[in-house]
Order: C-alpha cells, then sequence, then structure tokens
C-alpha cells in the first residue's frame, strides 16, 4: 500500500550546524569543456558554484551511445537500505531558461546500483528511484514504482509538482530530501525552500524557550514504494536529458548553477549554513 500526501505538515526543526567539506565526486566525461565548471557567480553561499550546460546533441559517457543527452556530477557516496540519509542541494535558473513541454530535463537522480533492469530504448538499464524534473512551467519529483520481474521489471513512474520555474528563474532554490528505509519505514520526503514559522501550536510542548525556532514545511511525501532491495544508493545532479526526441525537434541551451550539496544522517546537516558554507 503506498500513499502520497501533498500538505503543509511541521517537518524538522532547523538547526546553525553545518558541514563545510565538499563532498568526495566526479564529473562525468564530456567532450565539450562547458559541460560542468566552477564559477563565482552566481553561489548561495561561499565562493563558488558549479556551473552546468547542455545543448542539443551533447552527451557524457554511455548516454552518448542512447542518444541521451546531459552534464552530471556524481556523488562518491554510497549508502544501504535499512538507513536514513538526508541529502540538500541548492539550485538557481537563469531568468530566460527555457523548458520542453514534452521532454523532461532532470537535475537530481536518487538512483541504486544491484537493482532490477528492464530494455529502455533498447538498452539494458535500472530505472532510478526518483528525479526531480524540469519540464513545462514546474519543477516536477518524478517517483519510480518497480514491480513484477527482476529482469524485465515494471516501472510506473508517478509524478508530483513541487514549484513553479516562474518562481525559481532569477533565484536560488534550496531543496531538501529524506530518504529513510530504517526500522521497516520507506519514506521519501522533499522540502523546497523552508520557511519560518512563528508560534505554532505543535512547538509548544517544546516550551516557549524554543517556540520560535524556524521549521520546515513539507512539500511532498511519499510511503511504502520499495519493492526491491538493491546494493545500494546514490545520488547525483547537474542536468540529465534521457529522451530529447519527445521534444520533437533540438531540445534548447539549459544552463543551471548548482550549490550547496551535502549529505548526513539528519535535516540540521544537509541545510545551507552561511557561516559554513561547501566551497
Amino acid at each position: 500500500m503506498r500513499s502520497f500526501i501533498l500538505c503543509s505538515l511541521l517537518g524538522a526543526l532547523i538547526a546553525t550546524s553545518g558541514d563545510a567539506r565538499p563532498l568526495p565526486g566526479h564529473k562525468n566525461p564530456s567532450k565539450a569543456d562547458y559541460s560542468v565548471t566552477s564559477v563565482k557567480s552566481p553561489v548561495r553561499a561561499g565562493k563558488k558554484a558549479q556551473r552546468f550546460e547542455v545543448r542539443a546533441g551533447d552527451c557524457d559517457g554511455q548516454d552518448c551511445t542512447s542518444g541521451s543527452e546531459g552534464a552530471r556530477y556524481y556523488i562518491d557516496k554510497y549508502w544501504k537500505y535499512g538507513t536514513e540519509q538526508w541529502v540538500g542541494f541548492s539550485v538557481f535558473l537563469p531568468g530566460d531558461f527555457q523548458t520542453s513541454n514534452r521532454a523532461a530535463a532532470h537535475i537530481g537522480m536518487l538512483h541504486h546500483r544491484g537493482a532490477p533492469t528492464n530494455t529502455e530504448a533498447g538498452e539494458r538499464r535500472s530505472p532510478p528511484v526518483a528525479q526531480f524534473s524540469l519540464r513545462g512551467s514546474k519543477l516536477l519529483l518524478t517517483v519510480h514504482y518497480l514491480s513484477g520481474n527482476t529482469t524485465e521489471v515494471r516501472d510506473e513512474v508517478q509524478e508530483f509538482p513541487l514549484a513553479s520555474l516562474a518562481d525559481m528563474r532569477g533565484r536560488w532554490t534550496d531543496i531538501v530530501f529524506r530518504f529513510d528505509t530504517s526500522n521497516r519505514q520507506q519514506l521519501l520526503e522533499v522540502y523546497v525552500n523552508g520557511k519560518r514559522r512563528t508560534n505554532i501550536p505543535d512547538l509548544l510542548e517544546l516550551g516557549a524557550d524554543r517556540a520560535n525556532i524556524p521549521v520546515y514545511q513539507r512539500e511532498a511525501v511519499i510511503e511504502n514504494f520499495i519493492r526491491f532491495r538493491p546494493k545500494d544508493y546514490h545520488f547525483y545532479y547537474g542536468i540529465i536529458r534521457p529522451f530529447p526526441g519527445q521534444h520533437g525537434g533540438a531540445m534548447p541551451t539549459q544552463i543551471i548553477y548548482i550549490d550547496e550539496v551535502r549529505m548526513g544522517r539528519s535535516i540540521e546537516t544537509v541545510l545551507v549554513n552561511e557561516k559554513a558554507p561547501v566551497d
């Protein structure tokens, strides 16, 4: 039984601590020297951010054989089923950022190794767990419900709107998600641009001295959707365009900036901390 909730529930409490050490990682090889670069502006915090650019026909790694386009950065950190993992990252869309109404551009991918596979576009692939996707006028959470045979798995995709691109262009958007498979639960919850609240009844039990600490507002909660246990999970980000042909012509050039990528065991460890930025 799976359930989906779009609501304004109170999330975890915001703390001011953070880990400023950059996560170990690597970019996928690309023929284009502009695909993944480091820039000094714009930045969410600190002195540097990552810039991603994809033009029609750009590809990296094995995607070059399947017609996909992209520029991505892999975090060299993996975690097992049965653990709780938090990930936070910030994305900046230029004011003239364009999307396709039919072909999605993924900016963040929650994936797994040793998972069931199927044949897609003539290639043997393992569908991802979830993606943060830009298509049309929205930022979407794309979730993959996998079932059936492990060698030809059925992939049922559902999309949940998170934000309007009109609200994202020309500014930074902070995204945090929690993927928790510990204690027999299967939970994926997403936070977009945490909102400060004061004097919320749910916090009164904390005592008057803590009743005004900021909280996060959950945008989406997906539960009980994991049917297979892979070897491990991992996260990567950038611009990934798996089926550009769906656009009906050459996809527009897309440029995004990503900064303050953090991973940890609690929300406190992945929130943007301007006093200890990731550089």
